[in-house]
């Protein structure tokens, strides 16, 4: 990643601000299970189109379940460990199942269908990948990295905007520096709120 900005909060106007108004690809580093602050700054990391969610876990699941818009359509790509998904199908939701965290491959293609039925609706598409924390669990780093580089350029060229979660006291600075040479932004959140610590 190039550059390193001085530090600029996250408004709470609904806009995102300076840093990452024109982010394409943002990694947040945060528990988004465990921080009260992710929900509160959530629109600020989001867009009002069509939601491609990634989820790892059950507690993705969870959270999304929790915290969901049931106004927008929700594409779910279920990365889950089998028997641990929640998510069912309903006339907003589309969800496609993958046998393992692990198969990257299979999450790959989950992505690209549901982004084109999701380029089918209006809006710019939001994508979130609540925990790449636990998707380190199943690959390497430098698995993790490929996959993440080929899903943001994806993404890119769609005109999406994606937020990447990573649990930074989960990891090693070498794996933090490597998933944010990747993005345009890199966002902290915690007790105090939101912060941009760097930009492209």
């Amino acid at each position: 990643m190039s550059g390193t900005s001085r530090p600029s909060a996250v408004r709470e106007n609904g806009s995102r601000p300076p840093g990452i108004a024109d982010a394409g690809n943002v990694l947040v580093l945060g528990d988004p299970h465990g921080s009260s602050a992710f929900e509160r700054h959530r629109p600020e990391l989001s867009t009002d189109g069509p939601l491609l969610f990634v989820a790892f876990t059950g507690a993705d699941v969870r959270m999304l379940e929790t915290h969901g818009d049931e106004r927008r359509d929700c594409y779910v790509v279920d990365a889950t460990p089998q028997g641990v998904a929640l998510v069912d199908e309903t006339d907003r939701v589309t969800v496609e199942s993958v046998s393992s965290p692990a198969n990257l491959t299979d999450v790959g293609v989950a992505i690209d269908k549901l982004l084109d039925r999701a380029g089918e609706t209006d809006g710019q598409i939001d994508c979130c990948v609540p925990s790449l924390t636990a998707l380190l669990q199943y690959v390497d780093r430098q698995r993790g990295y490929r996959f993440c580089n080929a899903m943001a350029n994806r993404l890119a060229a769609a005109d999406a905007f994606a937020h990447y979660h990573l649990t930074p006291e989960a990891h090693d600075e070498m794996t933090v520096d490597t998933f944010a040479s990747l993005m345009d932004a890199v966002v902290r959140v915690d007790a105090d709120g939101a912060t941009v610590i760097k930009r492209r």
